[in-house]
């Protein structure tokens, strides 16, 4: 999940973009965030983003190559580990894609 993720980030992020990784701990669970600031997507393209085969179509993504499998996968893999996964995003300023996994007691 995470290399997809990061190996998304780094596809959607123009040249001389930055990103960042980092954890929130609380007392049951660990939640991973991807930052970065690619180029973003609308309201209605983060609504169908975890769907399969769906992918974001516009003028900055045309020429990036991919099954519209990633995401839909991670979800699944997230979903059967009894987690949670998410994104939020703005056209223009880079989106932050986000999982919760609950602690091991």
């Amino acid at each position: 999940v995470i290399t997809n993720l990061i190996d998304n980030a780094i596809k959607y992020t123009p040249s001389g973009g930055s990103l960042e990784i980092f954890n929130e701990i609380s007392e049951d669970s660990v939640i991973t965030h991807i930052k970065d600031n690619g180029y973003g997507m609308s309201k209605g393209e983060q609504e169908k983003l975890f769907e399969k085969f769906y992918r974001v179509k516009n003028e900055n993504t045309k020429g990036i190559s991919g099954t519209g499998l990633g995401l839909f996968i991670c979800r699944q893999i997230i979903e059967k580990n009894g987690g949670k996964i998410w994104a939020d995003s703005e056209e223009g300023k880079g989106s932050t894609f986000s999982f919760a996994l609950k602690k091991s007691k």
